[in-house]
């Protein structure tokens, strides 16, 4: 046979090892002896096969089979085309590629496929009940290929792939993607370069520690996270700590003398590993290159002696007899070796021998943990069937798991429904109904009192209007409050709906009048023609009810064009502050239409230019010095409140995203911009009825002064005749007639 060895000096060693024990052996082959022919080559594919090639044609020798190589590189060239010699091929790589019948024919190998290894691994997800994992591989076939299956198993058994990551040579952006999807569990297939360089990463991104779980490939060689490495910028003290506990799956190949039979070769473990280490001729050999695959090396020799050992039986009971001498690369005994193996079993040193269909070995597989920097079996699996059992896990060696239980595999995302809470939403309902008592009360003494001269050159009806708008504002605070929390999405849209009409009607309605009332004073006082100019009520209510149908239409063409809708508002992600294994999706459920920008802003528009306009008649009628005829400088006030308020909660309200807080902050600034309005209006009238307190006649006269039970009669004389020159200048300016001496 010719052997190829490209894993390195160990697998070497053991091969030799393997053929001195079989040729010691004179009932395995009797009359024959194994003659390893070695090949010293790389693990690159292309010297690996001119080496093969040009041995198959040296006819000076026979080769019955080959055995080799060590890695997958090298073993996949070879593999697909020594079946053209007719030949078979006993490799260790790992390639799930070599499982396909198709291109591989005659191979079979000692180390089950790195696919194989998944089973073990969803086992580990089931064990903890992780059904969310992250992967991440180097981008070669060996790992492509095994991550391919381990993604379909996973899905078949209802496990999550939060992402699937790959690389070439830099995996920083694989890393750091997986650290901002927030998984905790990463299944990692990698070679040992590789490797330094992905948990050097994940030692710079925190992905480490009680909160995560890296499981690798268990084939590795050994310590090779503290291989000195130029390619990082890790020390060896933060490698230590970042693969602190890692998990590795690979083959049980070493299994314990005490749980174990001998193997075919009479070896035990420890017996196997003693004669090793005297053919080795070092005190520790675990440092050589491929140590760890020096029972699978040594099994795959006695693989081919034994089923060259059964094939000399069955040649001998063929018409005519045959033997293995008699081989050659286009007779029956390739077939019958092939049959031989594909149906074999038996113990070996490293544990039981069998293939399946594909030429891939069952085996017992070890569930591997990193504990105090050493490599230790904590669970192994039987997969020696057609299905696996469940993990039988090492009571003398238990998991260590640093934060005391297993770290759960995702971060737990919990819906934050931000609805307004039902306190918050009482406390605007009381203050919206303090509010519509206090505008219920101005309108009570504007009803009451409407004759009274001070509240009769105020225009009671148009402040009547004021007041309803008022009033409508106060009630848009209680319809913003409804929310989900306390009626149904149909209700609720409906409510958005009312908080609409009533805010924009009752602005109108509010403003528009206290602006028509100062337009009417502007009109009168800067009439120049010497004709009378009388503004009734009338006119008034006009334009108010064109500012309230200008409203309506707007509003009116919202609803028909572009309706609102109930739509979840999702926000930025929270991180709990006490368990950050824990984040919250705020979900605000908000009426929404596709284009409410341009309404609102249609709104803001109009209601803007409504401010402006009534900024402009205050200015213009400052100078009427008539208090119960003119509120320009009320006016004045409550358009400064009102700028204030809608700079400072208008810009605001709309980035703040948290539900309550929204809704304190709109209702606030509504409540105060209404009741500072309405304060700032009507306690003065309130204020000037209590200090002059006048007949029900106008027209005063000096009995009625007399009879006024606070003053004496000078005193009333005093107010008679400040009061007739009001009257007189009242008369003098809106009746345009001249006053009499009397006032003298």
């Amino acid at each position: 046979m010719t052997g190829s060895w490209p894993g390195g000096l160990a697998m070497s060693l053991a091969t030799q090892l393997a053929v001195q024990d079989i040729n010691d052996n004179p009932e395995i082959l009797p009359g024959y002896e194994i003659v390893l022919i070695p090949q010293d080559t790389a693990c690159d594919g292309g010297k690996a096969t001119d080496s093969m090639y040009r041995e198959l044609f040296n006819r000076t020798t026979t080769k019955m089979m080959i055995v080799g190589g060590g890695c997958s590189i090298s073993t996949e060239p070879t593999a697909q085309a020594s079946h053209h010699w007719n030949l078979i091929q006993i490799s260790i790589a790992a390639s799930p590629l070599l499982s396909n019948r198709d291109l591989f024919p005659r191979t079979f190998r000692l180390l089950p496929p790195e696919s194989s290894f998944n089973v073990a691994k969803l086992a580990m997800f089931q064990e903890f009940d992780w059904t969310k994992v992250a992967t991440l591989h180097q981008s070669v076939p060996l790992f492509s290929l095994s991550m391919a299956d381990f993604h379909r198993d996973a899905k078949d058994i209802g496990i999550e792939i939060i992402t699937a990551e790959t690389f070439v040579n830099n995996p920083k952006v694989p890393v750091e993607h997986i650290k901002n999807l927030g998984a905790r569990i990463i299944v990692a297939g990698l070679y040992g370069n590789m490797a330094r360089k992905v948990f050097c990463e994940a030692y710079h991104h925190n992905l480490y520690g009680a909160k995560y779980v890296w499981i690798i490939t268990g084939w590795l060689e050994s310590n090779w996270w503290q291989v000195p490495d130029d390619s990082i910028d890790c020390t060896l003290e933060q490698m230590d700590e970042v693969t602190a506990n890692q998990f590795a799956v690979y083959i049980n190949n070493l299994p314990p003398d005490e749980t174990r039979t001998p193997s075919i070769s009479g070896l035990t473990t420890g017996e196997f590993l003693r004669r090793f280490q005297v053919i080795s001729g070092m005190d520790n050999p675990e440092s050589m290159a491929g140590y760890l695959d020096i029972s699978l090396v040594y099994d795959t020799v006695w693989t081919e002696a034994l089923a060259m050992h059964e094939a000399e039986a069955m040649l001998m009971e063929l018409d005519p007899p045959r033997t293995l001498a008699e081989f050659d690369y286009d007779d029956v005994t390739v077939q019958i070796l092939f049959d031989i193996i594909s149906n074999m079993t038996f113990e070996g040193v490293s544990g039981p021998v069998k293939f399946n269909y594909f030429g891939d070995r069952l085996g017992v597989l070890d569930i591997l943990q990193l504990q105090d920097g050493s490599s230790v079996s904590v669970g192994v699996l039987e997969a020696t069937g057609e299905t696996a059992e469940g993990i039988i896990w090492d009571k003398n060696r238990p998991i260590f798991w640093e934060g005391g239980a297993p770290p759960i595999d995702f971060i737990i995302e919990r819906e934050d429904r931000q609805t307004i809470h039902l306190p918050v939403f009482i406390t605007g309902v009381i203050f919206a109904l303090l509010g519509i008592a206090l505008a219920c009360c101005f309108l009570s003494f504007n009803i009451y009192f409407r004759k009274l001269r001070v509240i009769k050159m105020s225009s009671p009806n148009i402040n009547n209007l004021m007041l309803i708008g008022g009033i409508l504002a106060y009630v848009s605070i209680i319809f913003l409050g409804v929310d989900t929390n306390v009626t149904s999405q149909d209700t609720f849209i409906w409510m958005c709906k009312a908080k609409t009409w009533c805010l924009s009607v009752g602005f109108s309605l509010a403003f528009g009048s206290m602006f028509s009332k100062t337009w009417r004073v502007h009109k009168i006082f800067t009439n120049k023609t010497a004709k009378r100019m009388v503004v009734k009520d009338s006119r008034l209510f006009s334009c108010v009810a064109f500012l309230v149908l200008f409203d309506g239409i707007i509003l009116i063409l919202w609803e028909v064009f572009d309706p609102l809708e109930v739509i979840e508002n999702i926000g930025a992600k929270v991180t709990d502050s006490y368990n950050d294994d824990i984040v919250y999706t705020p979900i605000r459920m908000m009426c929404q239409s596709a284009n409410q920008i341009y309404w609102i802003g249609a709104f803001y528009i109009i209601n803007g230019l409504l401010l402006v306009f009534g900024a402009f008649l205050a200015w213009e009628t400052r100078k009427v010095s008539i208090p119960a005829l003119n509120d320009s400088k009320y006016i004045g006030i409550c358009l400064y409140n009102i700028m204030i308020l809608s700079f400072l909660g208008a810009p605001v309200s709309f980035v703040l995203e948290e539900r309550n807080s929204h809704y304190i902050l709109v209702s606030a600034v509504i409540w105060l911009a209404t009741t500072l309005t309405l304060c700032v209006l009507f306690v003065p009238k309130i204020k000037t009825r209590n200090e002059v307190q006048p007949a029900q006649n106008t027209n005063l006269t000096a009995a009625t002064a007399q009879n006024l039970p606070s003053t004496s009669t000078s005193e009333a004389k005093t107010e008679l005749v400040r009061l007739r020159k009001e009257v007189c200048l009242l008369r003098k300016r809106v009746e345009e007639c001249k006053c009499s001496s009397e006032a003298t």
